[in-house]
């Protein structure tokens, strides 16, 4: 029996395709109507899954489709264009996105989201002080989207990483993090606390960021993969896919964590580099990093450098890799 593979990812997903042959890459693939093509093995693994298998978890928040488990690439840029302002407002995404979800849902059962009742609705998600006259322009802008983009900000999956980091508490967890400072955090809130998964910020692989005051966290599971690279002689754990920004600070960010596919007995043994502290707890990696150190200019004279492994360094107590390099412009400041 022939097994078909099915595009879920892209700006018109459903093809299905027959694998004809994957010796090697690119791909030769053929669809249902007889016509062949070539497609690279990266995105082959990428953007099919086996016909009848659910969509890959990685891709959950993205799904714009639930009952087919399509990624429409069109559609989702229309949501995180709307979302864009409020990302900016928050200065933080998964803020954002929630305080959104809940503007819309009270604006549909008849409620004015002015006044007391946004004051409210911002002190849910942030104690900072946020422009509320620009957060209302924002607002009367998010109704002028169109019907489908609406029904997928209201998706309490669409791209909700408030769930997938625990429930958005006021003042946002800060009692759990004392507790926990103080040793005093109860066992099964720390149980609960652990199990919480990590999902990455969009366009990211298995990264995770976060910014309190100077401090920026990042987080990676490295039980994950993303199959080979493009060389094929590595298997991605995670990766920023190239240089992003640092949500709500000026500086960049680029980071990629790979693992040879062959044994290794050779493990980490450093946990500090220049402005990066590192640690592993099970499978989880996390690394902090003061974003107000600075180490000069970089070789290039156009960036100061505020962190870096200084090339790939084994990770603490493990076979993987990781290369990170966090800078900022010279040019005042600009991100």
């Amino acid at each position: 029996m022939t097994m078909l593979y099915e595009q879920f990812l892209g700006s018109a997903p459903g093809i299905r395709v027959e694998l004809v042959d994957d010796s090697k890459s690119p791909y030769r693939v053929r669809t249902l109507d007889g016509f062949e093509f070539l497609i690279s093995a990266e995105d082959f693994r990428r953007f099919y899954k086996e016909a009848g298998n659910a969509t890959p978890d990685v891709w959950g928040p993205f799904i714009t489709d639930r009952n087919k488990g399509w990624v429409e690439t069109n559609k989702m840029a229309k949501v995180m264009e709307a979302l864009q302002p409020f990302e900016k407002l928050f200065q933080n995404f998964p803020r954002g996105r929630a305080f959104v979800r809940d503007a819309l849902a009270l604006a549909q059962s008849g409620a004015d989201v002015r006044g007391d009742v946004l004051k409210s609705l911002v002190e849910k998600y942030t104690r900072a002080s946020v422009d509320l006259e620009s957060l209302k322009k924002a607002l009367d802008k998010l109704q002028e989207v169109d019907t489908e983009t609406k029904e997928l900000l209201l998706d309490e999956s669409c791209l909700n990483f408030s769930i997938a980091m625990g429930h958005i508490e006021k003042p946002l967890m800060r009692p759990v993090q004392e507790a926990e400072a103080a040793g005093t955090l109860r066992p099964e809130t720390q149980t609960a606390r652990n199990n919480q998964p990590k999902l990455s910020r969009a366009g990211m692989k298995n990264v995770d960021m976060k910014v309190e005051g100077d401090l920026l966290t990042i987080t990676i599971d490295l039980s994950k993969d993303f199959g080979p690279s493009k060389s094929g002689k590595t298997i991605i754990v995670a990766s920023t896919e190239g240089n992003k920004s640092v949500p709500g600070k000026e500086h960049k960010i680029g980071l990629n964590v790979y693992k040879h596919p062959e044994a290794t007995s050779q493990r980490g043994k450093r946990k500090s580099f220049k402005n990066v502290e590192m640690d592993v707890a099970d499978s989880i990696l996390t690394m902090v990093i003061d974003l107000s150190k600075e180490f000069g200019p970089s070789k290039s004279g156009k960036t100061v450098i505020v962190a870096s492994t200084e090339g790939n360094q084994l990770v603490y107590g493990r076979t993987e890799r990781v290369g990170l390099n966090v800078y900022r412009k010279i040019d005042a400041g600009v991100a």
